[in-house]
């Protein structure tokens, strides 16, 4: 049957449609996972439920015990990934993060993600188009992998839970501009300066690649902007409000 009235909605409101996994913001784009699966003996109960997104749903679901690869999501494991989310919205106070540690510590989070992802460096390559309008310096493509190297970092993380499923989306939208550009783009170095670009030769021998990297960079590049701007208005009446 499934979850179902009261604890479907004290599941939602406890993790504030943040996957507890990956902390990212769902809105309905979330699913409520049986720790225990109903198939082992598991209820349909708050204590055996753990909301996830589609993609960290997916990934707990895939382990196969017959040909084992990687580490399983053990079902302690699951709890207390999901504890420790709850926990974080339990303790955030809404609009207003409260005084003290927690909001300096967030202040330097908030500050760091301006250096790495400058709103005049990167994220104006990024919003102009820069990677379909012709070829572009290969310090784009290491200042978005130094930025993903940082999100490693467990201390790179807001522990207001708004800006931080902003940050958690923004990071994974950045992972899939490293892909595009991986999947899209190639060598067009000249003798002084290392660049890529999406191949111009494609425009004749092959039409419907290139208008789709085209697509691809013009869709992310529009989305990545408009979440930063939006992390970065939140950050700021946050943080600096007082």
């Amino acid at each position: 049957m499934g979850f179902r009235g009261k604890v479907v909605e004290d599941a939602l409101i406890s993790c504030g449609r943040h996957c507890s996994l990956c902390h990212k913001f769902c809105g309905t784009k979330m699913e409520l996972h049986h720790i225990k699966q109903r198939k082992d003996g598991g209820e349909d109960s708050f204590e055996n439920c753990i909301p996830l997104c589609f993609d960290c749903h997916a990934d707990v679901m895939q382990y196969n015990p017959d040909h084992p690869k990687g580490k399983k999501y053990t079902l302690s494991e699951l709890k207390r990934h999901r504890d420790n989310w709850y926990d974080k919205i339990k303790n955030s106070q809404g609009n207003i993060l409260p005084n003290g540690s927690y909001l300096d510590l967030d202040k330097k989070t908030f500050e760091r993600l301006q250096n790495l992802l400058d709103s005049k460096g990167l994220l104006f390559f990024i919003k102009s188009n820069g990677f379909i309008n012709g070829a572009f310096p290969d310090k784009i493509c290491e200042d978005i992998y130094i930025y993903q190297q940082e999100c490693f970092l467990p201390e790179f993380e807001f522990i207001d839970t708004d800006l931080e499923g902003m940050r958690v989306t923004l990071t994974e939208q950045l992972r899939e501009l490293d892909i595009l550009i991986q999947k899209h783009t190639f060598d067009a170095s000249t003798r002084t300066e290392s660049r890529q670009s999406i191949p111009k030769e494609w425009s004749i021998t092959e039409p419907e690649r290139y208008i789709k990297a085209i697509n691809d960079f013009e869709k992310l590049t529009f989305i990545i902007g408009k979440k930063y701007d939006e992390l970065i208005k939140l950050g700021r009446r946050k943080l600096y409000a007082n």
